[in-house]
């Protein structure tokens, strides 16, 4: 009995050394590997066309976080598929924090709400780094339209059904989604007219082809003060700095449309929390130098910051918020 006893002991002991030395021997890779972090290139993939305006904030954000780290941050542009395309790579890259994601308001909340043939869930897929900026959008119309300012657009629009049309950077970007939420709220009929870029849609408004817009400040400043668009409107609740005679949209009698939009970073959901620890304190010291914050305000954004976790429980605030806005409006998901 004493020996069958002993017996039990030992192999209970040989089977809990044998279970530590497995836990060291999958722990010992990532300890050494956040221990010798960086060690190489980073990679930041940014899923949309080079020149817009989270291609610039990614690169003021490479710019510095390299000067910070001590190694190369090359920047991918991967437009394409509204985002999936730079986002699925992203996805599939190692979790080891040398492979980042630029994305947005768009790609974690409205897009994939309104779109029923998804690919990827970046929600499950990828983890917040950082929530980097935050902005307004602006209702603009042509500076030859014949309308004047917003109660005169839903006048016109309400005595002309189907006439307008509105643009936006893609289905299910904010833009579209704005774009709904003001026909719904002003009992009026719009017409979606998507493009692939705000690029190509601001163009188009500009020449006559679309009737309006609810476009960022980076893509539609520069021509609100060359007089080659008119702003009616902005979104949120306050007043833009850059925009302090544009009214808000709560302001003329419109409530309910006080949204903002964001841009973030994200790694891949295994990364390591050391390693995201770190990069997200360098990413930080980033947003707050004066090189970043003087060129967000000249593109009407704002910076804004946070832990991880304050960006994941925004995400999933506005998942919450939108998904009952396109249930209450009836918004129809795009196959």
């Amino acid at each position: 009995m004493c020996i069958r006893r002993i017996c039990d002991s030992c192999v209970q002991g040989i089977l809990a050394i044998g279970l530590l030395v497995a836990l060291l021997a999958l722990i010992a890779p990532m300890v050494a590997m956040a221990n010798d972090f960086p060690s190489k290139s980073f990679t930041l993939i940014v899923p949309f066309a080079a020149g817009g305006s989270a291609d610039v904030q990614a690169r003021l954000i490479a710019k510095g976080l390299s000067k910070r780290l001590g190694k190369p941050v090359v920047v991918d542009n991967r437009p394409g598929a509204g985002g999936t395309i730079g986002a699925a790579l992203a996805a599939r890259a190692p979790a080891d924090g040398y492979t980042l994601l630029s994305s947005n308001f768009s790609m974690l909340v409205s897009e994939p709400l309104l779109q029923s043939n998804a690919t990827i869930d970046l929600r499950r897929e990828l983890t917040p780094v950082i929530l980097t900026t935050e902005q307004s959008l602006v209702l603009v119309v042509p500076q030859n339209s014949s309308v004047k300012d917003l109660k005169d657009l839903i006048s016109q629009a309400r005595a002309q059904p189907e006439k307008f049309t509105y643009a936006s950077w893609g289905e299910g970007s904010s833009a579209h989604l704005m774009g709904e939420m003001l026909q719904s709220a002003t009992r009026t009929t719009l017409i979606h007219v998507p493009y692939k870029g705000s690029t190509p849609a601001i163009t188009d408004m500009i020449g006559g082809h679309v009737s309006m817009m609810f476009g960022s400040p980076f893509g539609t400043m520069a021509h609100i003060r060359a007089g080659r668009l008119r702003a009616l409107a902005v979104t949120g609740s306050k007043r833009m700095s850059a925009l302090l005679n544009v009214p808000t949209l709560t302001e003329q009698g419109i409530a309910g449309l006080e949204l903002r939009v964001w841009t973030c970073l994200m790694v891949p959901v295994k990364t390591p929390k050391d390693i995201i620890s770190r990069l997200h304190s360098e990413i930080s010291a980033v947003l707050d130098s004066p090189e970043f914050v003087r060129a967000a305000e000249d593109d009407g954004v704002e910076v804004v910051g946070g832990s991880p976790q304050e960006l994941a429980t925004r995400i999933e605030s506005d998942v919450a918020l939108i998904e009952k806005l396109v249930k209450t409006m009836n918004l129809k998901r795009n196959q």
